[in-house]
């Protein structure tokens, strides 16, 4: 099972610029677009992808990947995963990152394959998200945090210490593997 808590903030724009699409069927695959609704990035291409994302259970990851880069495009930057019992497969593009603690160490997700043990925390984001945290910050939150949203809150009070939330989108979903 997998533990999630999202976190979509328009931040002082007048807007909610980025998206985050998550389907949960054999695996959770999730994606987050970054800054996805600027003029190149139209209502049709956020339907499509959508439904792309709605659908993807019965694709393998390449197509889905294939998919995905035809309806996104090269110039949109994005984070895909997949998670199924016991893998994590990331696929990132631009300035969207997937952080991983596993057995009380931060590590930076790369393109690929990792395994998967009971108890790993991810925190996906953009580069919005990162800015004002440290890996140290990340890593401290994490093991400090008995859930999730606890996890994000943490992150979130620090982020807010520093920018009350008032410069771009900030856009991140934290997970947390749980073996029941």
């Amino acid at each position: 099972m997998i533990e999630y808590y999202t976190l979509m903030h328009k931040g002082g724009q007048e807007e909610y610029r980025d998206n985050i699409y998550l389907n949960f069927s054999k695996a959770l695959t999730m994606l987050i677009l970054y800054s996805s609704k600027d003029e190149s990035f139209d209502d049709v291409k956020n339907k499509k992808v959508n439904a792309l994302i709605g659908s993807c259970s019965e694709l393998d990851i390449e197509t889905l990947i294939q998919k995905l880069e035809k309806e996104v495009g090269s110039n949109n930057q994005y984070l895909l995963i997949r998670i199924d019992d016991s893998h994590i497969y990331v696929k990132r593009n631009g300035s969207v990152f997937a952080k991983f603690v596993k057995k009380g160490e931060l590590f930076n997700l790369s393109n690929g394959y990792h395994s998967l043990e009971d108890g790993d925390q991810i925190c996906c984001g953009t580069n919005e998200f990162f800015k004002n945290l440290t890996d140290t910050a990340v890593l401290v939150d994490a093991m400090s945090s008995i859930s999730s949203e606890e996890w994000m809150d943490f992150m979130c009070s620090r982020i807010s210490d520093v920018n009350q939330f008032d410069e771009e989108n900030i856009s991140a979903v934290t997970m947390i593997v749980r073996e029941d």
